[in-house]
């Protein structure tokens, strides 16, 4: 009886302890637990890094390529109007072309076209100045390169058809004491003239120095 009661007091003691080890496991293993909820909670709560550098880098490329689409087409709009105001006399069918030109050094330049009625025939063109002398197919070939870089129509001003003449003819402008021109414009009756004459003496020009007949250009 004895052994038999030292035994069951022994098996209570080792149940008490199994008891107490098994509660604070429990314990233990819920800290563990609510440990890890809190983890990831905090792991839930947190915001995504958001880069703003490359958003506002998007943003500017974006910005970018519309203003490099609205220069592009403000530079065709431009360049479109450019060609519309600026025609080659070659292109506008002139019926006749007759430039006369004084330089400072008292040398006169002829420059000639009259578009021939067939398209065989030759157009009648003179080129003439110092000791040059172009006549025939040889002048209408060079008076028609000539024309296709001569930028004027009927409504050009004295000082405009100056620069025209100066950059096509290879004159320079401070060279030019005086120049006469006279084209025969299709859609207008009458030619139309420019009469330029270089300033005296630092005087500006004077009606009687200049003369354009707008007659014709107001129509």
């Amino acid at each position: 009886m004895k052994k038999f009661t030292i035994s069951m007091t022994t098996t209570a003691a080792l149940l008490t302890l199994a008891a107490c080890n098994g509660g604070e496991n429990d314990e233990a293993n819920n800290g563990n637990n609510l440990g890890g909820e809190n983890n990831q909670e905090e792991e839930v709560n947190e915001e995504p890094e958001v880069d703003m550098a490359d958003n506002n880098k998007n943003d500017n490329e974006i910005n970018n390529n519309d203003d490099l689409e609205t220069n592009d087409e403000t530079n065709e709009l431009n360049n479109d109007m450019d060609e519309e105001e600026s025609e080659a006399v070659m292109d506008q069918d002139v019926e006749d072309f007759d430039l006369n030109v004084t330089l400072v050094d008292d040398s006169q330049w002829t420059f000639t076209y009259t578009p021939a009625e067939n398209e065989d025939d030759t157009p009648d063109a003179t080129v003439s100045g110092d000791d040059l002398e172009l006549e025939g197919e040889e002048a209408a070939e060079e008076m028609e390169a000539y024309l296709s870089d001569f930028m004027i129509d009927a409504a050009s001003d004295e000082e405009e058809v100056l620069t025209a003449v100066a950059d096509t003819f290879d004159f320079s402008e401070e060279d030019i004491e005086s120049y006469d021109l006279t084209i025969d414009f299709p859609e207008h009756e009458d030619a139309t003239e420019w009469s330029w004459q270089a300033e005296d003496d630092g005087e500006g020009n004077d009606e009687n120095d200049v003369g354009f007949d707008t007659e014709d250009n107001n129509e």
